[in-house]
Formats: C-alpha cells, structure tokens, sequence
C-alpha cells in the first residue's frame, strides 16, 4: 500500500511506520544537518496517529456515557438529545478510526470511566450505582459497527441492570 494511502487508510500505523523511517535515517544517515532532532521529530509523528487514537477512545467514552443515561433514564425529555449525541459521536469515532487502533482500544477501561463519569454525576444513594454492571454488556464491535443501534444497545444495558437484581 502507498504511503499516501496508508496515510488515509490508517494514519496511526502510518504515523508509526513514518516515525520508525525517521529514526532510521538518524541512525543510518550521516549526511543529515545536525541541527535535525530526529528523536522529537519522530516523536512528533507518531504523536499525530496518538490523538487520533485518543480521540476515538474519548467518543466512544462519550458513546458508552449516553447509552447508560438512555438505560436508566428512558422516559426523560433528553432521549431524542442524547440519541443525537450518539449518532454525532459515532459519525466522528467512524471518521477517525482506523484498524490498527482496535487492538489498542481498551474497551473494559473505558466502559470503567463511562461508568465513574455517569455514577459522579448523579445523586449519592440512587439505584443505579448498585446495579449498573461495572463489566459492558457491550462489545467493541457494537461500537465500531458502521452503524450504532442506540436503541438496542440502551435495551441490552437495561436487561443487564435488570439481571442484576
């Protein structure tokens, strides 16, 4: 695959691959001014495909967080809202994410901050803090998919909620 393309395609294994090339012609190459600091220049490439995996992981955090409000919180007036902020999330995760961040995404992680973040915003003493799973019922892949059935997802975290009784 081209550069460019992987560049499109990929841009954490690019950003890796580019760095790696950097640092070799460090290594290799002596005809390189000395002035070039090929270790932060490394670093700052391999920093570009580091955000975009960061950002993917912060939107499906965001993703997790509104499926657990639309679970315990079904019949509030935000539904339609954080149906759309799901589907907003999801649409930016989708253009952000490439295949090599999969194996790096720590899904049960995440689904441990979404689950902090939901519970510290709520009042002390609610029910949902016994009963909330502290494992996702989810999978990645329920997330990644092309398309993200909220309604569903929000069905499958009320069941588990139930079975927690």
């Amino acid at each position: 695959m081209p550069h460019s393309a992987l560049y499109d395609d990929d841009i954490l294994l690019w950003s890796e691959q580019q760095a790696e090339i950097v640092r070799r012609l460090g290594r290799t190459r002596r005809d390189l001014p000395n002035e070039f600091d090929v270790e932060n220049v490394a670093e700052e490439i391999e920093s570009v495909g580091r955000s975009e995996l960061a950002a993917v992981e912060n939107q499906i955090q965001n993703i997790l967080v509104h499926l657990i409000k639309l679970a315990i919180e079904p019949g509030s007036d935000a539904v339609r809202h954080w149906r759309s902020e799901i589907f907003a999330f999801h649409s930016d995760l989708r253009r952000r994410y490439a295949p090599s961040m999969r194996q790096r995404i720590d899904f049960s992680k995440i689904w441990r901050l979404a689950h902090e973040q939901v519970l510290l915003a709520l009042p002390e003493g609610t029910w949902v803090a016994e009963r909330l799973p502290t494992t996702s019922p989810f999978s990645i892949d329920d997330v990644l998919n092309e398309r993200i059935e909220s309604a569903n997802l929000a069905e499958k975290l009320q069941r588990a909620i139930a079975s927690s009784d």
